[in-house]
């Protein structure tokens, strides 16, 4: 097993349940590289189903980042490629030119934030700031923890626990400030009142 995989599964495990793999590298000469790390770690579920990385099913929710282009700064080419339970995207920047380099940014709806880290890419996602949980806010389980422990309910591909208030209008990470929604309802329905309300976060 390659290194990245090895540190990846150390940390996540293997998907519960596992989905087919819906991230490719099309046309780029080096795209094997990721269909023997996929091989290695898996796509779907992880942490009791608070993320889904790779999975399948994951090109839908293109139409939020369209819902929600007044944060993003240019017209890359863009593909999400994780979400948390949260509604926050991994969204991997000119895939199909840079492959396991390509840089990650992060969509938020807790703060309505795009942000992106310059040492951030696809590999190191893997390798790194996702097993050392150094995406701290995007990793952050508490809420749901707490949800799922209190209503013995689960989320399914299309479903957030949405916020309502987000933080950066002085909204709180509390029980009462979330709801189950759907992930492309959300993000479009939210679009022009948050574009008009929240100062851009980039």
């Amino acid at each position: 097993m390659s290194e990245l995989g090895e540190v990846f599964i150390s940390t996540f495990g293997k998907p519960d349940p596992a989905v087919p793999c819906g991230i490719s590298f099309k046309g780029h000469n080096l795209a094997f590289f990721w269909d023997e790390l996929q091989q290695e770690i898996g796509s779907g579920w992880f942490l009791d189903r608070f993320v889904y990385l790779f999975g399948e099913g994951l090109d839908d929710f293109q139409v939020c980042l369209d819902a929600w282009r007044f944060l993003l700064p240019d017209n890359k080419e863009r593909m999400v490629v994780g979400k948390n339970a949260y509604g926050a995207m991994l969204v991997a920047e000119e895939p199909s030119k840079h492959a396991l380099s390509s840089p990650i940014g992060i969509l938020d709806p807790l703060t309505v934030s795009y942000q992106t880290d310059p040492n951030l890419i696809f590999s190191n996602l893997i390798g790194f700031y996702l097993p050392e949980k150094k995406l701290s806010q995007f990793l952050n389980t508490s809420l749901y923890d707490a949800w799922r422990k209190t209503l013995n309910d689960e989320l399914e591909l299309h479903e957030i626990l949405a916020i309502k208030v987000p933080l950066t209008l002085g909204g709180k990470m509390e029980a009462s400030n979330f709801q189950p929604e759907n992930i492309v309802d959300y993000y479009q329905t939210t679009a022009d009142i948050y574009k008009n309300n929240i100062p851009i976060r980039r």
